[in-house]
């Protein structure tokens, strides 16, 4: 579970994973990453129902993972465990959390150096097209 952020949610603290499934779950909803994000940023309740979205969707599924290694369950999420009635701070510490968790789903482990896989990609293109 090393791939998660953690949060507190309904006064309990909850590792949030960002998963392929999540991930295919948010296309379906939201069309793409960049939407969802857009959506997620915004300070009305369009907002807070994309974060309350993302906290349960991201929190069940890190449940599920920390049950697949053993610990004892926690109840699942739902939406009235997420209220418009939390306080500001709380609100902008639990979106920041799941923007966390959403950029250490897309990040790569990587040995060593960074690849920029787009420059190494031009970088071929040139040079096969000064061949």
């Amino acid at each position: 579970m090393d791939r998660t952020i953690t949060a507190k949610i309904a006064d309990e603290e909850r590792p949030l994973n960002y998963s392929v499934e999540v991930m295919f779950d948010m296309s379906e909803k939201f069309g793409d990453i960049k939407a969802a994000l857009d959506t997620l940023e915004q300070n009305n309740k369009a907002g807070f129902e994309a974060l309350r979205w993302f906290a349960i969707r991201m929190a069940n599924d890190g449940e599920l993972c920390r049950r697949e290694c053993g610990y004892d369950p926690l109840p699942m999420l739902k939406e009235s465990d997420i209220s418009l009635r939390m306080s500001p701070l709380d609100y902008g510490i639990l979106k920041a959390a799941v923007v966390d968790a959403i950029v250490l789903g897309y990040r790569r482990e990587c040995e060593g150096e960074e690849v920029d896989v787009g420059l190494q990609e031009l970088e071929s293109k040139k040079a096969k097209a000064g061949e």
